[in-house]
């Protein structure tokens, strides 16, 4: 006799999470190929395409803000759906993902620093914020599957998502310490590629949500 089906955990949370973030990577795209002659995806972040001009005298800006809010409500979309699962000690799992959220609308609405001026209170605010993000999101998935939780509906893929998080974790490092390198010793001393070790981060995050979605919508 085969074990009958569970339900779903919430299709409408996971659907409306792979919605936003679908569209997050719609946009990250279409700026990629429109402003690859005026933005590096080796040496610039994704945050310096609010920069970028799409025409005359209309910049990538809102375009941008439009991505992050994209994702940002996707992963509340995820944090709704997790919140529906009604499992004991998901709570620290919902906190670190509504920072996550609130550093990605942060960044919709905060504008980077231009490169080569001064730093501003606004980038200041943008920079630590994307750094809040990005250490939440990976640390929610961690605790998520966290071993010895009864029937979670995440503990058959505690395996990949805990792989992602530490490769998350890794990427956050080296992007943070070419940061640093580069405000110690100037942008003409540039020698990590951050904007490629930024996108991998985009990517492997993108990938962790993606996983973390996944239980949403999947019939046991």
């Amino acid at each position: 006799m085969t074990s009958p089906k569970t339900l779903a955990v919430s299709p409408v949370h996971g659907r409306l999470a792979i919605l936003g973030m679908a569209v997050a990577v719609a946009i990250s795209i279409d700026l990629h190929l429109r402003l690859s002659s005026q933005v590096s995806p080796i040496w610039q972040t994704l945050s310096e395409y609010v920069y970028g001009y799409l025409s005359p005298g209309s910049t990538a800006a809102p375009l941008f803000g439009a991505m992050c809010l994209a994702l940002g409500f996707g992963s509340l979309a995820l944090l709704g759906g997790i919140a529906k699962a009604h499992r004991s000690g998901y709570e620290s799992v919902l906190v670190l993902l509504g920072v996550w959220c609130a550093g990605l609308f942060v960044l919709a609405l905060v504008p980077v620093d231009p490169e080569g001026q001064a730093r501003s209170l606004a980038g200041q605010i943008h920079n630590y914020a994307a750094l809040t993000a990005f250490l939440a999101l990976p640390a929610a998935a961690w605790v998520l599957t966290r071993p010895g939780r009864a029937r979670c509906p995440w503990e058959p893929r505690r395996t990949t998502i805990r792989r992602l998080s530490v490769a998350s974790f890794a990427a956050v490092v080296i992007v943070l310490g070419g940061f640093v390198w580069t405000m110690l010793t100037g942008p003409s001393h540039q020698e990590i590629t951050l904007g490629l070790f930024e996108r991998l981060l985009f990517a492997v995050d993108l990938t962790l949500l993606a996983t973390m979605v996944r239980p949403l919508l999947s019939t046991r």
